[in-house]
This record gives C-alpha cells, structure tokens and sequence, in this order.
C-alpha cells in the first residue's frame, strides 16, 4: 500500500490561498508577489526542500490572486436606476405562484438571476428565448441560515446581481447567439438537447414521481422534485443519488467503452469516450460534482494508454486544482465539497477497510466480496462526508449503510433502464417494457426509502459544528488515518520480512 501524490499539497495551499482571497485589497498586488515569489523558487534549484516550499507559497498566492480577481469581476457596480438589460434565458424556468425564476445570460457576458412577476406571457419563457428587460439590477441580496451564505452561493455560480421584474417590464427579442461566448453556446446548446430528452420522457407515459426520479438521476434535472420526496432521502442519507456523480458517469463510460473500445485503435477511442463524456457532462449542466468526474474518467482514459495507475489521490487534486483554476470560487459550493471529501476518503480509506477481511476469504465467496466492496465505499464516504453534512444541514444519517445497500444496485438498473427507454424509441413495444420496468424499479426504490425513514431514530437532527470545530473534527480524522496507514505499512513490512 502506497500514497504518493505530490499535487495534493499543492491543491491545499491553492485552496487556502482562495479562502484568504478576500484579504487582499487589490488582486494586482497578488501578481507582484507571485512574480517575485517565482523568481525567489527559481533560484533555489539546489535546496530542493527550500524550492519545495516556494512551489506551496506559489500555489497559495496564487489561489489569492485568482479569488480577488474572480471577485472583482463578478462584483458590477449597477446604477440605482432602471436599466435595459437584453439577454438569453440560460436555465429551465421555475413556475412559482407569484413569479417565475430562471437565469439570464446578458449580451455582455454577465449572468443574472431573475425573478419575473407571473402572467399569461411569463408563462411561456422557455430556456434559449431572447430577452429584453427593463429593471433595476441590484447585487446579491445578502441571507444566510446556519453556514449558508445565499451570496456566496451566488458568487459560486458566477451571478453578477438579481433582477425583479414587474408585469409588462420585458419583451421578447431576437437576441443573437452570437453574443455569448463559445462554452456558453455550447452549454446552451447542450441544455436545449436535454430539454427535449426530458420531454421524450413525458411522453413515455409515466408518473410525476417516477418522471422527476429519472430526471434527477440520468439528466441532473432536479428543479422540479417533490420536497417531501427529498427529505426522505436526505433523512436516509442517499440525497447523493439524485446528484449526478462518478458513479452515473462510470456507468455511462462503460457503456460506451462497449461500443467504441476498440483495442486495436486504443488511443482514437479512448479520445471518441472522452469526447462522448464531456458531451454528458454539457448534458447535465456542468455541476461541480459532474465537471469532478468527467475530469477524472478523462486522466483515467489518459493514463490507461499508458498503463498507469489511474484513479489516485494525485488524480483527484489535479483535478481539483483545475477546477479551482477555471473557477476559484467553486471552493465554497456544497456539491464540490462533498464531492471531492467522499472521493478523497475512497481512495484513501477504502484500502484500509478492504483488508479487514483476508483476500482469499473474499476471493471464494463472489456474494460477500460485492457487498463487502459495496460496504467499504460507503463506508469510507461516509467519514469524509458527515462531517460536512452535519455542518451544513444538521443531520446525521443512521441507517446510510442499509439505504446505500439499497440504492446503489437498484440507481444502476434505473441508468441502464432509462438508457434502453431511449435507445428503443423506434421499437414501442420494447420499450413499453422497459418503461414499465423502469416505473417498478423507481416506485419500489421511494417506497423502500419512504419505510427505512419511519423507522426509530432513522437521522439525528439539530446537531450543530463551527467552523472551527469542523477543521479540528478533519484534523483528527487525518491523525487517526495516518496512525492506521503507518500501522499497516509496518504490518506489510514485517509479512515480507517474514516471507
């Protein structure tokens, strides 16, 4: 068992350095120091523990440099008066009782949240219309409850301001695609295709509740799912199935490995794969948790042509750090943050538990290796993930185990099922069938749920961690896994010894 990852440092200090973005006045100061920061690591070739410390201070100014730029971008200074604003809807709408939401991408490449008073014309604004408003554009409203931060998050998604539109404020327009930049287009474009997925999928005939399921787990549709039908599945502790996440992607990674894994032309299908995976990706909208997992199947697909290893510590922070690189502020979203403790507690923890039982018991039993395996990753999830969950939403799940024992099995079959539901849209009668199946396997999977959340103290609600109390539950988390790794190194030393 071996841990090298000589990135992951790197990835640290670049976050701290976002974290502590906002000390610093002005994001030019931050270039000056990372220029001489630079040159002062240069010189130091011949100490490399010195140099090693330069590259850490490097990447920390610049995680500086990059957040105060991030901010002062996004920070507009609108006028306290009316303004026209001329843009393209950029989100699907959501119908509330007195307004309708949704975002609004501007011809000068600024993104808006608007809020528009609800009347027969709101009604029919569909994502791609072209807009023009009149109202006042006002910077994030500030709110919090408990540690979120409403303007963080705004922040996060790169929302330059809100707007609030009154009835007879707006009017259609032909707003030019061309005005948005290239990555915008193409996730516009890619979010039109998913619209009329969604709406292939009305047509197949089936129920609400089976219909926001399937949306939410092959398509990151999510806007429309019950509240009472969430809450159960946080309170069972599988809300992450209904984000779209690694395993969604590996599922789609390996059905097209089975179409285009051609051995003999291994490096054009490992690119036509890649592309297919970021194609989903647009797809799905680009969420934190789904840009982290297209990033690593891409390294995965990359170093297999080398035959490398390929799903490491060092993989996930070089993604991090090109996340953070894009997007600074992608630091505090709730979905990166849970997305990147769960990975990083697999890959490090997952190994560990997995010996507790010998290899050749788990070797003759198929039954008990696959749940053993099912139970060790859920497991090594959990640590790095409650922590979190109960600093941001109070609760801790105590039957995450048995709801994962669930789940897991029965969210593949639903994948699978939905991908035959769309291949077989020229055959009525086989996909009648899969529909059909598909609505078994939704219904039963909410009904499981729905029993394991009455049962006794199914979560522990009301708990409450600091900030500061959330660093040091992290910090003892990382004493105990680094006293269990040097345990087991010993353990291997002392068997080859004996050997």
């Amino acid at each position: 068992m071996k841990l090298h990852a000589p990135l992951l440092p790197l990835a640290i200090c670049l976050m701290v350095g976002i974290f502590l973005g906002g000390f610093l006045g002005d994001w030019t100061q931050g270039l000056a120091l990372l220029v001489t920061l630079l040159l002062v690591t240069t010189l130091l070739r011949r100490y490399p523990r010195c140099q090693t410390m330069g590259i850490c201070c490097c990447a920390l100014v610049l995680g500086m440099l990059l957040s105060a730029q991030r901010s002062s971008r996004l920070q507009v200074d609108w006028p306290d008066s009316p303004v026209v604003v001329e843009g393209i809807v950029a989100s699907e709408p959501v119908q509330k009782e007195q307004f309708v939401t949704f975002d609004l991408l501007t011809t000068h490449h600024q993104k808006l949240r608007c809020r528009m008073a609800n009347d027969d014309n709101s009604q029919r604004i569909a994502l791609g219309h072209g807009l023009q408003i009149h109202a006042q554009v006002r910077r994030t409203h500030e709110w919090k409850s408990g540690h979120f931060d409403y303007q963080r998050y705004m922040l996060c998604h790169s929302f330059s301001g809100e707007l609030f539109v009154r009835r007879g404020c707006w009017q259609w327009s032909n707003t030019p695609w061309s005005a948005l930049s290239v990555v915008q287009r193409t996730r516009l474009q890619a979010l039109l295709v998913r619209h009329q997925l969604l709406e292939n999928y009305r047509q197949w005939g089936i129920t609400d509740e089976v219909y926001h399921i399937a949306a939410a787990m092959t398509l990151g549709e999510k806007s429309q799912l019950d509240r009472q039908l969430k809450e159960t599945y946080s309170q069972v502790g599988v809300s992450h199935i209904l984000a779209l996440s690694g395993l969604h992607l590996m599922i789609i990674y390996s059905v097209i490995t089975l179409f285009v894994g051609w051995r003999r032309f291994r490096t054009v299908s490992q690119v036509l794969i890649v592309l297919a995976v970021w194609a989903f990706a647009f797809l799905a909208g680009l969420s934190p948790s789904v840009v982290r997992s297209a990033l690593m199947i891409s390294v995965y697909a990359l170093l297999s042509l080398g035959f490398r290893e390929r799903m490491s510590v060092n993989v996930l922070a070089f993604t991090a750090i090109v996340m953070l690189l894009v997007n600074p502020f992608a630091l505090y979203d709730i979905g990166f943050q849970l997305s990147f403790a769960a990975v990083l507690a697999i890959l490090l923890c997952n190994p560990l538990f997995a010996r507790l039982i010998p290899l050749h018991v788990l070797q003759q039993h198929r039954w008990l290796n696959m749940v053993w395996g099912l139970t060790t990753v859920s497991l090594s999830a959990q640590v790095g993930t409650a922590p979190l969950v109960v600093y941001y939403f109070g609760r801790f799940s105590t039957y995450f185990l048995l709801g994962n024992y669930l789940v897991v099995p029965l969210a593949t079959a639903i994948l699978y099922l939905t991908l035959v539901c769309v291949a077989t849209c020229w055959w009525t009668a086989l996909q009648h069938v899969a529909v059909v199946c598909l609505s078994f396997v939704i219904t039963t999977m909410n009904r499981l749920l729905a029993v394991i959340a009455l049962l006794p103290k199914s979560s522990v609600d009301d708990l409450h961690l600091s900030t500061l109390q959330l660093f040091f539950v992290y910090v003892l988390l990382g004493g105990l896994y680094t006293l269990l790794y040097i345990y087991v190194r010993r353990k291997d030393v002392e068997n080859l010894t004996k050997v």
